[in-house]
């Protein structure tokens, strides 16, 4: 064989090869699941969205990282929770626990908690007490803004885990797609933001974050929907903005 013959078939098979290996990357790398809840049972009127006010210029308001408007799922009994701040100061957190449909009981006590500009999470700590499959709660932020206090709140609901099938994840995006697909919004951005630095949310968290905003159902009266409106809008802008 000539030489050139040889560069000729050497270069194609090189060719060859380079573009099989990229196939085989876009095949071999999953999409991510979307989260799109079909089970969205609307939240008590516990969590209806107050105006959207904040402690900054920046234009977006504390805001919770959370279904709002319809109770949430998750599978742990210590959760994470994560939400947005466009100041750096304390907030406080509280947990309750539905007693009937319309009534709660508050579950350990305050917490100050140090925040930072952007996205804040906490998990559940360890002196509140474990929570309880089967339960519904309800968890709550709030911060002092001069003579206001601005409060947020979310509702969940923890289910037996028995009932989802045993996965062993090797990746992060395969345990994302897993709880996307199983409505399981507190454990898909808890592993969503398992890869980001503090206070930033991330590609995949913000994505999340726009298919929570896309999830969230208009309830209530016309003050309520338009809230809604408003925070469906806030959310968007937090995961564009990839903050």
């Amino acid at each position: 064989m000539s030489h050139q013959h040889f560069v000729f078939w050497e270069n194609k098979r090189r060719l060859t090869s380079l573009v099989i290996g990229v196939v085989f990357l876009m095949t071999a790398v999953p999409a991510f699941a979307q989260f799109k809840p079909r089970d969205r049972k609307p939240a008590s009127g516990n969590t209806r969205a107050g105006g959207s006010r904040g402690c900054s210029t920046s234009g977006i308001p504390l805001m919770q990282l959370a279904p709002q408007t319809f109770i949430g799922k998750t599978t742990s009994t210590r959760p994470m929770l994560a939400w947005y701040m466009s100041s750096s100061q304390n907030a406080r957190f509280q947990l309750y626990e539905f007693d009937s449909p319309n009534t709660v009981k508050k579950i350990g006590q305050v917490k100050e908690i140090p925040t930072t500009v952007g996205i804040n999470k906490l998990k559940l700590p360890l002196d509140y007490p474990e929570l309880t499959v089967g339960k519904t709660y309800l968890w709550q932020i709030a911060i002092d803004c001069k003579n206001d206090t601005i409060i947020r709140r979310a509702e969940f609901t923890v289910i037996n885990p028995q009932s989802l099938a045993k996965n062993r994840f090797t990746r992060i995006p395969e345990s994302i797609n897993y709880y996307s697909e199983n409505e399981l919004w507190y454990e898909a951005l808890e592993e969503a933001l398992k890869a980001t630095g503090n206070g930033k949310l991330g590609q995949t968290g913000a994505t999340l974050v726009k298919e929570l905003a896309q999830s969230e159902i208009l309830i209530g009266d016309d003050v309520d929907q338009k809230n809604i409106q408003r925070r469906i809008e806030y959310l968007q802008k937090i995961g564009s903005e990839r903050i």
